[in-house]
C-alpha cells in the first residue's frame, strides 16, 4: 500500500504541470488578442467631436494595451503600475464599452444630419416643381383670355389681353428667377457645408495615427483614380509595395512599444523619400506599406526605391541596452495597358515576393 502510494505521487505534479501549462497558454493568448484589439481600436480611431484628438486617444489605447499585457500604468485613468500583475478589468471594460457607445451615437447623429439635408433638398425640388405647375396654369389662363379676345375680334380687347399676358408672363418669370436664385444659393450653401464636413471626416479617417501615412481605404481609392487616369490619358503611374524584414521578431523580442517606434521611424523615412504632393504613401497593413507615384516611369522608381532602402538601414531604435536596426524589401512596377487595380497590385506583390526570396534588403521590379 505504501509502495503503491509512492508510485502514484509523481503522476499528480505532472498532470498539474500540463494543466497549468495549458491554462497559461490560453491566458497569454487571450491577453495578446485583447491587447491587439485595443491597439487596433486606437490606430483606427476618428474624432468624435471638434475637441477630440485621435493621436491622444491612440496613446490611451496603447496604455490600456500595456495594462492588459503586463499591468502597466494608464495615467489618463489614474491607474498606477501593478507590480503584482493585477489588472483593473472593470476599468478596461468600461473604457471599451463607453468608446463603442460614443462611436455609435456619433455615427447615428451624422447619419441623421445627412438624411435631414437630403430630405430638405428633395422637398426643395418638389416645391420648385409645384411652383412651376402653378406658374404654367397662370400663363395658360392668360393665353386662354387672349384667345377669347381674338375670337371676339375686338382689337381693343385683344390689345388689353395681349398686354396683360405679356406683363403677367414677365412677372412670373421674374418671380421664378428670384426664387430659383435664392433656393439655389441655399442648396449650394448646404451642399458646400456638407462637402466640407465630409472632406474633413474623410481626411481624419484616411490618416494612420501611428505612422502618419494614409490608411488602406485611402490607398484603394487613390489606386482606382490612378488606374482610371492611366486608362483614359495614358499617364504613367508606378506602384511600390514595401515590407519590413523580420519585423515580427522585433515585436516578439522587444514588445509592441519598440515595434511602434520602428513603424513611426519608417513613416518618417517614407515622408522624406516620397515628397511630391501627388505621391500617396499608405500603410497597407501591419508592417507593409504601399506608395503610389503618379506620372512616374519605372526607370525613375529604381533610384527612389534604393534611396528609401538605404534610409531604412540607418534607422536605429534603442531598446534597453540594445539598438534595433531593420531592413526592408521593395517590389515595384509600372501600370501597363489593360491593368486593373488587382493586376497592378498583384504584379508589385510578386516583385516584392521575389525581393524577399532573393535575400531581402533589396528592391525588385515587376
Amino acid at each position: 500500500m505504501s509502495f503503491a502510494s509512492k508510485r502514484s505521487e509523481p503522476a499528480r505534479p505532472i498532470a498539474e504541470l500540463e494543466s497549468t501549462s495549458s491554462e497559461a497558454e490560453l491566458r497569454n493568448g487571450a491577453l495578446d488578442t485583447l491587447s491587439s484589439l485595443i491597439r487596433v481600436i486606437g490606430d483606427e480611431s476618428f474624432p468624435l467631436d471638434s475637441n477630440s484628438d485621435p493621436a491622444l486617444f491612440a496613446g490611451i489605447c496603447g496604455d490600456f494595451a500595456g495594462h492588459v499585457e503586463n499591468g502597466a500604468a494608464v495615467p489618463a485613468f489614474d491607474i498606477e503600475l501593478k507590480n503584482t500583475g493585477q489588472r483593473e478589468w472593470g476599468t478596461v471594460q468600461r473604457f471599451l464599452v463607453d468608446r463603442r457607445r460614443h462611436e455609435k451615437r456619433f455615427v447615428n447623429e451624422r447619419l441623421g444630419d445627412y438624411r435631414e439635408i437630403v430630405n430638405e433638398l428633395v422637398l426643395g425640388f418638389r416645391e420648385i416643381g409645384r411652383r412651376e405647375k402653378d406658374a404654367e396654369a397662370d400663363i395658360r389662363e392668360c393665353l386662354n383670355s387672349m384667345q377669347e379676345a381674338i375670337g371676339e375680334g375686338e382689337l381693343p380687347k385683344v390689345k388689353v389681353a395681349l398686354s396683360n399676358t405679356i406683363a403677367h408672363i414677365h412677372q412670373v418669370f421674374a418671380e421664378q428667377k428670384s426664387r430659383h436664385e435664392a433656393e439655389l444659393k441655399g442648396i449650394n450653401d448646404r451642399m458646400s457645408n456638407l462637402r466640407q464636413d465630409l472632406m474633413a471626416a474623410r481626411e481624419e479617417m484616411k490618416q494612420d495615427s501611428l505612422t502618419q501615412a494614409f490608411n488602406r481605404g485611402a490607398f484603394d481609392s487613390g489606386l482606382t483614380q490612378c488606374v482610371n487616369m492611366h486608362y483614359l490619358t495614358g499617364q504613367p503611374v508606378s506602384l511600390l509595395m514595401i515590407d519590413l524584414d523580420e519585423f515580427k521578431q522585433v515585436n516578439d523580442t522587444h514588445g509592441h512599444g519598440v515595434g511602434d517606434a520602428v513603424l513611426r521611424a519608417v513613416g518618417e523615412c517614407l515622408a522624406r523619400s516620397f515628397i511630391r504632393k501627388n505621391d500617396l504613401i499608405a500603410r497597407y497593413g501591419g508592417d507593409e506599406f504601399a506608395v503610389i507615384l503618379p506620372d512616374t516611369r519605372l526607370e525613375h522608381v529604381v533610384m527612389l526605391a534604393e534611396r528609401f532602402i538605404a534610409m531604412i538601414r540607418d534607422i536605429a531604435i534603442e531598446a534597453g541596452d540594445e539598438v534595433i536596426r531593420i531592413t526592408c524589401s521593395v517590389g515595384f512596377t509600372e501600370a501597363v495597358a489593360g491593368d486593373t487595380e488587382e493586376t497592378f497590385v498583384n504584379r508589385a506583390d510578386k516583385a516584392l515576393f521575389s525581393a524577399k526570396a532573393n535575400g531581402r534588403d533589396q528592391s525588385t521590379a515587376g
